[in-house]
Order: structure tokens, then C-alpha cells, then sequence
């Protein structure tokens, strides 16, 4: 007897990529925020832009041209950043139901003083 398998809703194929291109004064169009020195992923702010390839304001930012920026200090991000030449390809997912840790740690006590 077979059995059906159901996917299960993961985060991770909610991740898109895209490319983004500096403006002319240099920028990429969006403000980043978070970092690991906040323990938190790397995020984008205020975005400017529209369409697929524009950033949406709160996603998170897993890879930048290749490289894994969770984890990393905001300060690293920027580097990995204008390290870059253009397009600059972004992989990202939006925070929702399924991308937060936070309710994990709670239930298992880790992440807090007691």
C-alpha cells in the first residue's frame, strides 16, 4: 500500500532571488537593517522600488552574490555588499509564519535568563 506524502508548508521554498542594480547615487534601493550584533538576520528597511526584483521591506537576506549572510554583523553585510559589481544577485525570504525561531527557543527555554 502506498501512502501519500504531503508537503509540508517549509520557509525555505518561500526563498527568491533577485538582482538588484545601483541607482546613480551608489545605492541599491533599500536601508539594511538587523545583524547579528542585534541577534537578528540581516533584513531590509525601507525599500525603494517596485516589481520582482525590488526588495520588499522586512525580508530577510539569506545570500548576497553567493555568499551566506545570516548570521553575519550588519556591518560585514555592507562590506559583502560594495564588494559587489552590479547586478547584485539577493537571495531572500519574507518573515511570516514560518521563518521565525523565536516561538522554538521559547518553548525549549533556550534564549532566556531563567
Amino acid at each position: 500500500m502506498s501512502r501519500v506524502v504531503q508537503k509540508k508548508n517549509h520557509w525555505s521554498s518561500r526563498v527568491r532571488q533577485c538582482a538588484l542594480t545601483r541607482g546613480p547615487g551608489g545605492q541599491l534601493g533599500f536601508a539594511l537593517l538587523g545583524g547579528a550584533e542585534h541577534g537578528e538576520f540581516p533584513y531590509a528597511g525601507a525599500a525603494a522600488g517596485d516589481g520582482e526584483a525590488a526588495l520588499s521591506e522586512g525580508e530577510l537576506l539569506l545570500e548576497v552574490q553567493g555568499v551566506r549572510v545570516s548570521g553575519l554583523p550588519r556591518y560585514d553585510v555592507l562590506e559583502v555588499i560594495r564588494s559587489c559589481k552590479d547586478p547584485v544577485v539577493v537571495k531572500a525570504v519574507r518573515q511570516g509564519e514560518g521563518t521565525s525561531v523565536l516561538p522554538a527557543l521559547q518553548r525549549t527555554g533556550e534564549g532566556t535568563d531563567r
